[in-house]
Order: C-alpha cells, then sequence, then structure tokens
C-alpha cells in the first residue's frame, strides 16, 4: 500500500504507511520519525487503528504543547524526534521546524551542541534515567536558563537508542536563590563586621542563631553558632535568670522588644555583664511570634567601673562620715575647752572663786532680770581681811595666798547655795545675796565675820574681816550703785576699827 495523508502523532508528519510484520500481521508506521502503531490482522484495520492512534496523539500533543516544562525525543545522532513548544520558544522556531534536526541547527555554540550530544548518549548508554541540572544560553543575547532535567533512555520500534528528556526551567528560582544567598552573605558579612554579638531566635524550632562575636563573648567555641533556647536560660546566672525570662514572654506576648543588663556565665565559670536587646521580628497571621532576633553588647567595663566608683563612693562616704564623726569630736572637745577657758577666765586661780570678770557679768545679769533685779531685794557684801599686808611682809606671800584661800573658803561655805561669792580683787571679797531683805544679810554678813574670826591661820594666827553692806531695793535698776555703796560702808567699817560690819544708809530720795 501506498502512504497515506494520516498525520504522525508524534512528529506530525504526513507520510504514514502500512508495512507488512512476521506471521501475516500489520502496522502503520511514519515514515520521517519511524514511530509504529498498533499490530492488526490486515492493512486496513492497522490504518484504522493507526487514525484512532492518530486522534489520541493529538490529545496527547496537545497535553505536551502545553506543558510549561520543556518535552523532547532525540536519536543516537542528537536529532529532535519530537519536541514540545516550550522547546520550540527556547530556540525561536516551532515544533515541526524541530523535527529532523539536531541542537546545532539553534545554537552556534557549538561547543554547548557536542556537550549536548555527548551527554544525551552517555544516558543512552547507560541505560538508566538521570536527574541532572544543565544550563542553556541564548546565542543572540546571551541569556541563560537553567533546567532541572530527568533523562530517561528508551528504544525505538527497531530497538534503536532514543532518549526523552522532561526539563522544567529553574532559572528564576536559581536567581531566587541566587538572591537569597546573597542577602544572606550580606547579612552573615553583617553579624560578621558587628562589633556586637548577634541573636536570631526561632521560636517555633526553640533553637537561636549567633555570630562569632556572640560566640566570642559567652566562650563557645566558633564552630557552634546554633544553640537550643535552653542553652540561653543555663547561661543566665541564677539570681537574673527569673527576671530575665520573664520579660521575654512579655515581648513575645504582645510588648514586642525587649532590653536588659543582666549577668551571663562563660562555661568556665566566669561572669560577663551584657546589655540584652531584642524586638519580635516576624509574626504570624495569628499574631503569634515566629522570630525575635536582638544583639548583646559587653557591658562588663562600665559594670566593672561602676562598681569601683561605687566602692569609692562608699569609702569616701565612710571617710566623710568618719571625718564628719572626728570634726564633731573634735568640735565637742574644743567647746568644752572653750568652756573650760571661759570658766576659768572667770575663776580666781589661787582661790577658785569667781573673779572680777564674773562679777561684772553677774551684776550685769542680776541688773536685767525682770521685773527688776534681786526680785524681792537683795544685798551686797564688800568684805576685806584686815591687816593683810603685814601677813604677806611678815610671812610671805606664800602664806598670804594661804589665807586668801582659807577665808575663800570659808565665806564659800557658810552662805546659801543660790548666793554669789567672788574675789573682787587683792584681799577683797564680794558677796551677792539674792532675794534677802536687810535683817537676812545682816544675820550673814555676822555669820561670816564670826567664822572667819574663830578660825586661825597655823602661821598668820587669828584672822580678822571688815564687811560693808548695801541693800538694793526691789526694781532698782543698776546694781553698780550698791557696789559702790558697799564698798564705801567697807571703808568705814575698816576706819572704825575693822573686824565689824558697816551697813550702809539707803539713798537719799531727792
Amino acid at each position: 500500500m501506498e502512504e497515506t495523508e494520516l498525520p504522525c502523532p508524534f512528529c506530525n508528519a504526513h507520510s504514514t504507511r502500512p508495512i507488512a510484520l512476521p506471521d501475516g500481521l500489520w502496522s502503520a508506521c511514519c515514515a520521517d520519525c519511524g514511530a509504529r502503531g498498533p499490530i492488526a490482522p490486515d492493512a486496513r484495520t492497522a490504518l484504522a487503528r493507526w487514525e484512532q492512534a492518530t486522534r489520541d496523539g493529538e490529545l496527547l500533543r496537545t497535553v505536551i504543547d502545553e506543558s510549561p516544562d520543556i518535552i523532547l525525543l532525540k536519536d543516537w545522532d542528537g536529532r529532535f524526534l519530537l519536541g514540545n513548544a516550550a522547546l520550540a520558544r527556547l530556540y525561536d522556531t516551532t515544533p515541526e521546524q524541530l523535527v529532523g534536526k539536531d541542537d546545532g541547527a539553534f545554537n552556534p555554540n557549538r561547543e554547548q551542541v557536542d556537550f549536548y550530544l555527548e551527554n544525551v548518549r552517555a544516558v543512552m548508554r547507560g541505560g538508566r534515567t538521570q536527574i541532572v541540572e544543565e544550563s542553556s544560553t541564548n546565542a543572540e543575547t546571551g541569556e541563560v536558563h537553567y533546567f532541572h532535567s530527568i533523562k530517561k533512555p528508551l528504544r525505538g520500534p527497531a530497538g534503536e537508542p532514543r532518549i526523552l528528556v522532561i526539563a522544567h526551567d529553574i532559572t528564576d528560582l536559581r536567581r531566587a536563590y541566587r538572591v537569597i544567598e546573597e542577602r544572606e552573605r550580606s547579612y552573615a558579612y553583617a553579624m560578621e563586621a558587628a562589633g556586637e554579638g548577634i541573636w536570631d531566635w526561632d521560636i517555633d524550632a526553640g533553637t537561636v542563631t549567633h555570630n562569632r562575636r556572640w560566640c566570642e563573648l559567652l566562650g563557645y567555641a566558633a564552630d557552634t553558632l546554633v544553640h537550643p533556647i535552653a542553652a540561653f536560660a543555663d547561661r543566665l546566672h541564677p539570681d537574673d535568670r527569673d527576671e530575665v525570662m520573664g520579660l521575654l514572654d512579655r515581648a513575645l506576648a504582645g510588648v514586642g522588644s525587649y532590653e536588659h543588663e543582666h549577668r551571663m556565665r562563660r562555661p568556665d565559670g566566669s561572669v560577663l555583664w551584657v546589655l540584652d536587646r531584642g524586638r519580635v521580628v516576624e509574626r504570624a497571621p495569628d499574631g503569634r511570634p515566629l522570630r525575635m532576633a536582638g544583639t548583646v553588647t559587653d557591658v562588663s567595663p562600665r559594670k566593672h567601673n561602676e562598681f569601683v566608683l561605687a566602692l569609692a563612693t562608699d569609702a569616701l562616704a565612710h571617710a566623710n562620715a568618719e571625718l564628719e564623726r572626728k570634726v564633731a569630736e573634735r568640735t565637742a572637745d574644743l567647746a568644752r575647752a572653750n568652756e573650760e577657758l571661759a570658766r576659768l577666765a572667770r575663776r580666781d586661780a589661787l582661790t577658785g572663786l569667781p573673779n572680777r570678770l564674773a562679777v561684772d557679768e553677774r551684776l550685769h545679769e542680776e541688773s536685767r532680770r525682770q521685773p527688776g533685779p534681786c526680785g524681792t531685794g537683795c544685798a551686797v557684801l564688800m568684805i576685806d581681811i584686815d591687816s593683810f599686808k603685814p601677813i604677806n611682809d611678815t610671812h610671805g606671800h606664800a602664806t598670804g595666798d594661804a589665807v586668801l584661800a582659807l577665808v575663800a573658803g570659808l565665806l564659800a561655805t557658810t552662805v546659801r547655795e543660790a548666793d554669789f561669792v567672788s574675789r573682787y580683787g587683792g584681799e577683797e571679797f564680794l558677796v551677792l545675796l539674792p532675794d534677802t531683805a536687810l535683817e537676812g544679810a545682816r544675820t550673814v554678813a555676822e555669820k561670816l565675820r564670826t567664822v572667819v574670826a574663830e578660825t586661825a591661820h597655823p602661821v598668820a594666827g587669828r584672822i580678822t574681816i571688815s564687811i560693808g553692806l548695801a541693800m538694793a531695793a526691789p526694781g532698782t535698776g543698776e546694781l553698780a550703785t550698791v557696789v559702790a555703796q558697799a564698798d564705801a560702808a567697807l571703808y568705814e567699817a575698816k576706819r572704825s576699827g575693822r573686824n565689824r560690819l558697816v551697813i550702809a544708809p539707803p539713798p537719799t530720795a531727792v
């Protein structure tokens, strides 16, 4: 039978003819690509079955051409027996134009064409399906396409070697991978270039990735950049762990950010102070945190300086307190010394009685009392030791001093506690009797004179005193006048024979 107009379902050529097979059977065969149809008992049935196969082949062809993957069938010499629309677009031709030609008809790169031929022959020789990644360069644009290819060796109708190739274009995927790799490299460079430790926590996986600086700070080997989150908790100082983990939980629950200074333990047991800062950087659509990233800064030097400063501050505070204590002690000592000096300045060194300065102050104080000095009245006694100069001249100044001390003691121990006894100067004494009327003052004065007269000095012998008494009426404004009156009365007592009391007359009203 002659060739028919039936198209080949594989190469689409209209060169189909029936062929006789052994045992009287028939089949249809494409004169162009050699494709053979189903076996039939006669030529007519074979052609009918071929026609049905053609219709089925057209459907298959449609599926093949609509596939985004490249599908091709080659013979041993690398000629295309079949090529779909995706391959035709790559070579800027049609599926029909591909049949019977090799890659060299569309690709001027002879080296690449020879490589393709040797590659498919190697697969056909090996007889095993191979899955490889390969590339193809557009001769005009220089654009490179990358493919993930499945290469399956087959046999033709006469047993001749063929190869079926299905290639998935992964150019866009490769570009995406390249972008991701570049970003990851940039991220890695940034992590390495940063002077701070960087951590990246995959919350679902429970792992934390660190840069080398983090490992250096925490004392980890540089090849252990990924650790479980539990390792972080274990490295926290026990006194800081609960607070830090609580802050992290609050950040994950909604706050989003976290910052804290705490201590971390290195594998060798040493402690590092760090400023740890982080933020949730990725969340699931339902708001659940997926990823948290942050930095760790070594603040141990600052903490050390703060500790040293705190020690210095405490030491300074202690020193200041000690200084203040010593100053207070010295101030108190000085005050006591000043008080003692003031007391000594107002005391007669020989008799221990208040001296003339103390007398003047006491008289001034009494003059300022309200409602007036002496309250209900007071008396001033001016006392002088009789014949004191002969005692000094006869027995010496030591005996004279002893007599002064003896008389001073007798005067001080005879009067009331509220009375004021002083050495006024030389052998004179002044006694102030506050709140005392004339009769009471007279009694005290006579008692003083008697006590002295009845006491003999072992060397000087019997001693007597003369007394002048002057009264200050209630409301008297100034006692200096009263003292002058008492002094005048004393002079009169001595002129009248000594060892006696003379009372000054009251002042004459004007």
